[in-house]
């Protein structure tokens, strides 16, 4: 398995998890697609038993592929999957604490602004901080594990884009993490929002490495 699918599916984990046929599993009953997709274990796996397993559960099949897995991705192609979302991973160093304008509320726990998403289920699972945006204009998580933190759920409110929320959300999360013990950062981002990674290029962060979802219509 890929390192990056390692560390994104550690700190995004379905709620049950299946390693078979020379795939991993995981099943979220359909909350995000990173939560309900197979990862390449074995770079000969049949890719008829990712249909199987996630059309018996009335799941879409989906297949998260990573730079390496050339051959599964052909097979893939030609059972009829297609691309969707290609991400990029980026990541930066945290040896010195960001200083953020400390205008964001960051809780341990989700307040109103995710009463109604519903990964914060996922996100409950893990050592997540939960952020909002001044006026709540926009909200994002932190996923803390040990020297590591992992940017997720960053979500502006449409009128107040391009005017630095998401940034000063970020660098206030980033605060919180480094506080905490910190010292490596990173986040996925869907490969054609210009204005998300120029937003994360200037807190930052620098590409690593790349996925696309391959996905069964």
């Amino acid at each position: 398995m890929h390192e990056w699918a390692r560390r994104v599916r550690r700190d995004w984990p379905p709620f049950e998890e299946e390693r078979r046929g020379g795939w991993w599993f995981g099943f979220a009953e359909g909350i995000t697609k990173r939560a309900n997709c197979a990862l390449v274990v074995d770079p000969d796996a049949d890719v008829s038993e990712v249909t199987s397993r996630y059309s018996t559960r009335g799941l879409r099949p989906c297949v998260q592929v990573w730079p390496g897995e050339e051959a599964v991705d052909r097979r893939l192609a030609d059972h009829g999957y297609r691309v969707v979302e290609p991400t990029l991973v980026l990541a930066r160093e945290l040896d010195e604490r960001p200083e953020g304008p400390g205008t964001s509320r960051i809780d341990d726990s989700p307040g109103p602004a995710w009463a109604d998403r519903p990964e914060r289920r996922i996100l409950g699972q893990v050592r997540t901080a939960y952020g909002v945006a001044e006026r709540g204009l926009g909200r994002g998580a932190a996923v803390l594990d040990g020297e590591s933190v992992g940017v997720c759920g960053m979500f502006t409110e449409p009128h107040a884009r391009g005017r630095g929320t998401a940034g000063r959300l970020l660098a206030d999360l980033l605060g919180w993490a480094h506080d905490r013990g910190a010292r490596r950062a990173y986040l996925c981002v869907v490969a054609d929002n210009v204005s998300a990674l120029r937003s994360y290029e200037r807190s930052g962060f620098v590409g690593v490495s790349e996925y696309h979802n391959r996905v069964l219509p």
